[in-house]
């Protein structure tokens, strides 16, 4: 049976793909080839501001149709900030000098925010410790573990909470990516792989090649006209490399685990949940359905080449909080998984659910 795997793009996105296209066209035509002669001032300006602010709005609201992100929103800036410094000429590049200063005042901002979290985090850093090690008994995965650890240490003051989650995620990359071996694989009957039988290490490894171009490229373009910029670029090009690694890395080790009357989720360092399993109220066996995700619902389906429909859908009785990356709390009603093994984690799933229905 063919599956329909396409999906037909609402007529917003192409509208948002063709006004961008105009947009950087025309300020190329008139910063670069300067169609309309001397580049002014306010022409300057014009061009930054559609550039770093009705870019971004568009390709959110129109294209990409989803909330903005600052792990997507400051690539675009940077990347954006460089095409300016491209186009627009040498004579008139005295009027970017604030776009400089306002990146490195940013940047100064978020390290100095890091430096003060870290040394709260190294203040607890005992008790943290311990409350990471204890939840290894509750938490299978390295995300909700680091979760864990840090509600018991600092669940007293929610927003620093919130704080410290941004290290977790950066910390768990480092840790994903550059020792590998301090994290075991879970093991065990109850375990599920979810990556094996995809086509995501082909898509990772496309991902990483394209990368590392990049890298290169845009370092090379960018320091003809700022060496600040240029380096800055590279630093977030770099961190993105380091991360998408270590969410596979995080994938290989992260399968799906039935454990003590919960399901265990860890996509990446992407998303991470426990779910009780007598809020499990539906698990349904898909026929190649494709269903639509809405924002209660979570897919842990890996990405191929082409769009893949999961094999199960899960309904919750009642929402269960998620969490994506840096701590941002979702509430979720449906997840759709798709497992190397389906049929034996059919199985064993119904198997728990009944233990679990008994011991209430």
């Amino acid at each position: 049976m063919m599956v329909q795997t396409l999906k037909t793009h609402p007529k917003s996105f192409y509208g948002g793909v063709l006004f961008i296209a105009a947009l950087l066209l025309s300020n190329f035509f008139i910063q670069k080839m300067e169609v309309m002669g001397q580049v002014p001032p306010f022409l300057v300006l014009a061009t930054v501001l559609d550039i770093l602010i009705v870019l971004p709005v568009v390709l959110f609201l129109f294209v990409l149709r989803r909330k903005p992100t600052l792990s997507l929103l400051a690539p675009i800036w940077l990347l954006g900030a460089g095409f300016v410094h491209w186009i627009v000429p040498a004579y008139a590049k005295e009027h970017l000098q604030y776009i400089n200063v306002s990146i490195i005042l940013v940047e100064a901002g978020f390290i100095l925010l890091e430096l003060l979290l870290l040394v709260i985090l190294i203040k607890n850093l005992k008790t943290w410790k311990h409350n990471f090690k204890a939840s290894i008994h509750t938490s299978p995965h390295l995300l909700s573990r680091i979760f864990t650890a840090n509600q018991q240490t600092y669940g007293g003051y929610p927003k620093l909470e919130r704080l410290i989650g941004v290290i977790a995620t950066d910390a768990s990359a480092i840790r994903y990516a550059f020792f590998p071996r301090l994290d075991h694989k879970p093991g065990g009957d109850h375990t599920f792989s979810y990556h094996k039988n995809s086509e995501y290490f082909g898509v990772f490894l496309m991902l990483v090649h394209a990368m590392l171009i990049e890298i290169i490229a845009v370092h090379v373009m960018l320091m003809q006209y700022s060496q600040t910029v240029a380096w800055i670029a590279t630093i977030f090009d770099f961190y993105a490399l380091v991360f998408l690694v270590a969410d596979y890395q995080a994938i290989r080790k992260s399968p799906v685990v039935i454990q003590h009357n919960h399901l265990h989720f860890q996509k990446g360092l992407r998303f991470h949940m426990s779910v009780p399993l007598e809020k499990v109220a539906v698990i349904r066996r898909l026929e190649g359905e494709v269903l639509p995700e809405d924002r209660h619902s979570f897919n842990m389906t890996l990405a191929g080449l082409e769009k893949v429909p999961p094999q199960f859908e899960i309904r919750l009785s009642e929402a269960v909080d998620g969490y994506r990356l840096f701590g941002f709390k979702r509430k979720v009603m449906k997840i759709f998984l798709t497992v190397d093994e389906p049929e034996r984690f059919l199985q064993t799933l119904n198997e728990e659910r009944l233990v679990s229905k008994k011991d209430i």
